[in-house]
Parts: structure tokens; C-alpha cells; sequence
């Protein structure tokens, strides 16, 4: 299955003839993409979510903003209250926010990865390309209208162009570090209970978290300051602070960098971390090998945005540490 956009001279910021643009640029995508893209709810408040994106003629996984805007459904007072959905460009996928041209058709394929998330690869198609015709003619003919379709038949000049997707490179642009920064301190501010805690937090799953994790505290462990690289391989994980199972989120300044093996440990409340960075070792297990990192503050990341947030330090310090277990229990055992 495809999903086919061409693209419009509004979306594209109405760019003038000197090349400039008066507006930011994004793609329009149609409510009806028939689940092509992950759905996203009315109740929350202009939802959104981070999409890895192939761009056109890159060997790299490029994170992009993914936002409904709902306010139609949320009391606005606006002449015209939004209900649309738009993937958001940034400068790797747009250099210069001028590579897209109005007109242009851009193909999206999807791929399911190991980790069972999709991943999203962009095929641009001008006026000038060979099959833009036969693209245009799909568009025109496409019950969706708009300048949307989706196809459901190969198409093999695109099919015999498959992409590495074990060795891309992840990148998270400025732009959507800067999106992801308001909305993870939006669900802090908004944190009231455990339920409400992960407010805002959908922006982020599983694959997102380890990427922007791992990519905070540059590929190595916080406790260690090393890592094992073997090509694409690493040995690193993004452990939750405040674990999934007790109600944590994917949020990540809920994420710290460790070695599997340190992980495994942390997850058990081996060790803790405290309010100043520094590993707080249980006193069970102080003639393990995990003696040597005890007051040791860990490696944290220069950008505060990654940061650990220190109320889920605290949680795991309280809840977690001297468990013993997998952290899939509220309470301590007597």
C-alpha cells in the first residue's frame, strides 16, 4: 500500500519568486488515509506524534512532527477551527525549505520494522519524472480528492528501489527537538496522578524514546561512559526511570543510556540514582562488581531537555531500589 500526496503552493509556505516563503511548510495529509499513518485522537489537544521519515535520496531515518490540529473539537472561537492533519518538514527533510516544489508528488512507503513500528520512506516525483503522469493520473482519479490517494497495487519502479533499513542513520532535527521539548515540559506541568502523568506523552513509543535516549547521551552508557559497537549493533538501552509497568512514560527525561548488563541491574533496584546524578549501590550487593561505580555521578546529557527529570529519580529511588525483582509490582515484598 502507498499513500500519494501532491503537494499544494499553500502547504509549501506560498513561496515567492525570489524563492522565500512567507509561512511554514508542511504536507496536508487526508483524514482518510485509511490508517496508513497512526491514528490520532480528537480528545487530545492538537495530538501529535514523532514519524521516522526516509527522505528522498538519504540513507537516514529523519524524526518528523505528526499533529492533528483539532481545536474544532475543543471550544475554539476561531472563524474557521482546525481539523486537519499535517507532517511537519524540517531542515533535513527540506534543506532550505525549498526542495519540494508545488505540484510535486511525493509516494510514501511503509515498512514494518524488527521492533514492529513502522517507518516511513518518501519517493519525489516532478513534473520532469518519468512516471509523474501515471502518478497524477492516480491523484486525479482517487475517491479522497485533494491531491491524496491511496494504492494499493505495486508499483515496481518504486518497489525496485528498496532502501538499507538496518543501517540508517537517526537523526532528530532542531525543529522537532524544539517540538518535543514544549510538549514533554507541558506533561510535566500538567502532571496531577500517576494516570495523568503520561498527559501529552504519546508523542513518543518505544522506538522514539531509545532514539532520542541514546542519541542525548551520544551513544554511551550514563554509568559506564562506555559502550560496544559492532556496525549498527550497540550494546546500550533506554532505561525507564519510572517504569512502564508502574504508569512511566515514554517521555525522555524519563529515559537514562546503560549497558545491558546495567540496565538489568538498575531495573532491580541494585542501585539507584539520586537527586545529584551520583549511583547509590544497595548495600546487598556492594561486593558485586557494581562497588566500583558506587557515588559515582553518571555521564548526563549538556542539553537539559534530556536531562533526568528528578521526580522520577526519586520514584525509582522510593519504589524501585532494593526490589530486587523486575519492576512489575507496586509494592515492595515484606
Amino acid at each position: 500500500m502507498y499513500y500519494i500526496k501532491k503537494l499544494k503552493f499553500q502547504e509549501l509556505g506560498s513561496p515567492k519568486p525570489d524563492g522565500s516563503v512567507s509561512r511554514g511548510r508542511y504536507m496536508l495529509i487526508s483524514k482518510k488515509n485509511e490508517g496508513f499513518f497512526p491514528p490520532l485522537s480528537t480528545t487530545e489537544l492538537n495530538d501529535a506524534i514523532l514519524l521516522p521519515i526516509i527522505p528522498p535520496e538519504l540513507n537516514e531515518k529523519v524524526y518528523c512532527t505528526f499533529v492533528y490540529h483539532n481545536d474544532k473539537y475543543h471550544g475554539s472561537l476561531a472563524k474557521q477551527p482546525r481539523d486537519e492533519f499535517r507532517l511537519y518538514m524540517n531542515n533535513q527533510i527540506d534543506p532550505n525549505r525549498s526542495y519540494f516544489k508545488p505540484n510535486d508528488i511525493i509516494v510514501f512507503q511503509k515498512f514494518l520494522t524488527e521492533d514492529l513500528t513502522n517507518l516511513y520512506k518518501m519517493n519525489l516525483f516532478n513534473a520532469d519524472s518519468k512516471h509523474y503522469n501515471y502518478l497524477n493520473t492516480i491523484v486525479e482519479e482517487s475517491e479522497l480528492r485533494g491531491g491524496h490517494a491511496v494504492y494499493e497495487n505495486e508499483l515496481d519502479f518504486i518497489d525496485a528501489n528498496q532502501v538499507d533499513l538496518e543501517n540508517l542513520e537517526t537523526v532528530i532535527p532542531e525543529e522537532v527537538k524544539k517540538e518535543a521539548d514544549k510538549r514533554q515540559n507541558q506533561a510535566k506541568e500538567d502532571r496531577k496522578s500517576e494516570i495523568e502523568e503520561t498527559k501529552g506523552a504519546n508523542l513518543f513509543n518505544s522506538v522514539s524514546f531509545r532514539d532520542f535516549v541514546l542519541l542525548g547521551y551520544q551513544n554511551k552508557c550514563a554509568v559506564t561512559g562506555e559502550s560496544i559497537f559492532y556496525k549498527k549493533l550497540i550494546n546500550l538501552e533506554a532505561a525507564h526511570i519510572k517504569p512502564k509497568s508502574h504508569s512511566g512514560s515514554f517521555l525522555p527525561c524519563n529515559g537514562i543510556a546503560m549497558s545491558r548488563d546495567i540496565h538489568w541491574a538498575f531495573d532491580r533496584g541494585m542501585f539507584t540514582i539520586d537527586e545529584n546524578y551520583c549511583v547509590k549501590v544497595h548495600e546487598d550487593v556492594k561486593d558485586t562488581l557494581l562497588a566500583e561505580y558506587d557515588e559515582k555521578k553518571i555521564n548526563i546529557p549538556i542539553e537539559d531537555f534530556f536531562k533526568p527529570e528528578k521526580s522520577f529519580l526519586e520514584y525509582h529511588k522510593k519504589n524501585i531500589f532494593g526490589l530486587f525483582k523486575y519492576a512489575g509490582v507496586m509494592r515492595r515484598p515484606d
